[in-house]
């Protein structure tokens, strides 16, 4: 495999024993001579991990011959080049670099078939040594005593062009790249089938043409060839050094990190793993770099998911060794096209303290949503398409509008969408702009500092769009929100950003909203009740919640569910009758009306008093209904406002009126 091996180190590194080491080596080599052998690599590697010190460079030259490494091994002795120059063709130069490879050689030089070979072997790791212009005319010049038909045979196609000096020189120059080293012989043959006169290629072609008896010139290799080889491996060198130092520094901060790490390539083969994963699974991360994910871990092949591109990717819960971890999976580049992906092993007690840790401060403060699509009871095609379209929203991370009379449920939707997104950990805060008084609704939502008004305080105080950081912000009855108040929402939405009352500095926020009105928002727009421009901005998706009357035997089904929730056998109370009376009903309150009345019926009812505790509840709401609102005129509101301050908020609930009324009656009166 090796020829002369003390030739082949030109320059080493200055360490304890190296000439004692190289004495010995010439020594051995001296006695296998004359033994008539040759010195093994492995013998010669079992001396360097004895006393060390042999190998110095992380650049090696495999040459194919001994004429080619004594070559080589010359010029880096005058050039002072630093790599080391080895022998081996083709498959003995592959297991030569492996052996280097373990001993920490990054970059590999060589040319022809062994190039290819390494290049199999070590992607992205080998320099090709390309030929020079004077080596092929070289090569010319010697080949032309054996005849005018000349064929280049090599396994690469830098040699291209040459066929034009054929003419010039009355000769008919031909050339055939190889694709592997098998097919040597087939195409030699064909050459001479051809009647090609002389063949001039590597050493496994020559060694190939001599033993089919056709004349042939080896390929030579230039000085300038080796050195112009040599920079080009000392940057890729550097290249790779720069590589393994970012490696090193990200795979210290996934090791510190207190999670398992794993990533895949296009192909599936692992190229990184860290120890979480490793001392889980109790494998060598070393052995597992480089082989398929379903072979080398199969408990993890579902990490091959990820490489679709295609989301969501489905967290799983893995055990193993006793361990419940929760793996998480990341593709790595676009929708359509992965280059690889990652899996985030998280152990499930860990995960779930950490949730509850959470999760309990954020009930501590309310700002945790309840409800999820799971509670949403129904079966009607209504409901069960609002909840589809509702999932489908949460998937986003658009702003949402949620229409519906009162008492449908679109908190409960809102809720549910928030629990299914991304955003699911963070915050989850409601405000209902009409319960709100106009004067703090703003520092509310957007903060204040120290000394922005009388009253605040000392060190000011977060506002909603602050603490709903990373989660969402509900905003119910949107449409009762002042219109002065509108054009600074507008702008927090546009901007992204929020300023706290008298501050002059910008804070960004990273929130979505979901907004909620009962009203028909279009035409609060159109009378100008409503900007047009931030309606725009909350209707990016619309959702619509049917009122019960239009769920169908939805009723009855919410009706069992309210009587079990206060723990009443259902067919206890809802006989026939009962069912025929509650699918009748008009339900104006919907759901929570409903709600309300099985909290009744549950109290109250039974037997036979459950139809008369339903009838009394349906005849004294119809008739409240049928009660005019009085009519408001100029002296009603005037009044109203002044014993609130002006306030139109607490004016309208004082007379039983939506603001917007107010609102509408004043505009026109202008």
């Amino acid at each position: 495999m090796i020829a002369e091996p003390g030739l082949f180190f030109p320059r080493g590194r200055r360490c304890v024993g190296r000439v004692y080491i190289c004495i010995a080596v010439r020594l051995i080599n001296t006695y296998a001579k004359n033994a008539g052998s040759i010195i093994s690599f492995g013998m010669l590697l079992l001396i360097q991990s004895r006393y060390g010190g042999i190998f110095m460079y992380q650049i090696a030259f495999i040459a194919p011959s001994k004429e080619i490494a004594e070559f080589a091994a010359g010029i880096c002795r005058n050039r002072k080049l630093e790599m080391d120059v080895f022998e081996g063709l083709i498959e003995e130069g592959v297991s030569v670099a492996k052996d280097l490879s373990r001993r920490g050689y990054q970059v590999f030089i060589s040319r022809g078939g062994t190039a290819l070979a390494l290049g199999h072997e070590f992607p992205d790791h080998v320099i090709e040594l390309k030929m020079a212009l004077e080596d092929a005319l070289d090569a010319i010049k010697q080949a032309i005593p054996y005849g005018n038909k000349i064929e280049f045979v090599s396994f690469s196609n830098h040699l291209q062009g040459f066929e034009a000096l054929g003419p010039l020189l009355n000769l008919e120059i031909s050339q055939t790249v190889l694709s592997r080293s098998d097919d040597a012989r087939k195409v030699i043959q064909a050459a001479i089938n051809r009647n090609v006169k002389v063949i001039i290629g590597g050493v496994l072609q020559v060694k190939v043409a001599r033993e089919l008896n056709l004349p042939c010139v080896s390929l030579g290799t230039s000085e300038a060839a080796i050195e112009k080889a040599y920079r080009e491996a000392r940057l890729l060198l550097n290249v790779i050094l720069n590589h393994e130092r970012r490696e090193k520094e990200i795979r210290t901060i996934l090791d510190l990190s207190g999670e398992g790490f794993i990533a895949i390539d296009h192909q599936s083969k692992i190229t990184l793993i860290n120890h979480f994963v490793a001392d889980w699974l109790e494998c060598d991360s070393k052995l597992a770099i480089g082989k398929p994910i379903e072979k080398a871990i199969p408990v993890l092949q579902s990490l091959t998911e990820a490489l679709s591109g295609k989301r969501p990717f489905k967290d799983e819960l893995i055990r193993y060794h006793g361990i419940d971890c929760l793996f998480q999976k990341v593709a790595i580049g676009g929708p359509d096209h992965s280059i690889g992906a990652v899996g985030i092993l998280k152990d499930k007690k860990k995960v779930f303290h950490e949730d509850q840790n959470i999760r309990i401060k954020l009930y501590e403060r309310g700002l945790v949503a309840k409800y999820h699509f799971e509670d949403i009871i129904g079966n009607s095609i209504e409901i069960q398409k609002t909840k589809a379209e509702a999932k489908l929203y949460a998937g986003a991370d658009s702003a949402v509008l949620i229409t519906g009379s009162t008492g449908t449920g679109k908190e409960l939707f809102a809720q549910s969408i928030h629990n299914e997104s991304r955003r699911r950990k963070g915050p989850f805060i409601a405000i209902n702009c009409a319960s709100i008084p106009e004067s703090i609704l703003e520092s509310e939502l957007f903060g204040y500092v120290e000394g922005a008004f009388t009253g605040a305080k000392k060190k000011g105080k977060p506002g909603i769009f602050e603490m709903a950081k990373g989660g969402t912000i509900f905003l119910d009855e949107i449409a009762e929100t002042p219109l002065n108040l509108q054009s600074k929402l507008l702008r927090v939405l546009q901007e992204k950003c929020v300023m706290r009352l008298g501050d002059d500095k910008v804070i960004p926020i990273d929130v979505r909203i979901i907004a909620a009105t009962n009203h028909f928002l279009i035409n609060d727009v159109k009378t100008g009740a409503f900007r047009s421009d931030l309606y725009y901005r909350l209707c990016v998706l619309r959702l619509y919640v049917p009122s019960l009357k239009q769920r169908g035997r939805d009723i009855l089904v919410l009706a069992r569910h309210f009587l079990i929730q206060n723990q009443k056998d259902p067919d206890e109370f809802l006989n026939e009758s009962v069912q025929s009376l509650l699918l009748n009903y008009e339900w104006p309150g919907n759901v929570r009306e409903l709600q309300n009345l099985m909290e009744r019926i549950s109290i109250i009812g039974g037997g036979g008093n459950t139809g008369n505790v339903v009838k009394e509840h349906m005849e004294e709401l119809s008739s409240g209904l049928e009660k005019k609102s009085p009519r408001l005129n100029d002296s009603l509101i005037r009044k109203a406002l002044e014993e609130t301050d002006g306030s139109i908020t607490s004016a309208a609930k004082k007379l039983g009126v939506n603001r917007t009324t107010i609102w509408r009656h004043l505009h026109r009166k202008k």
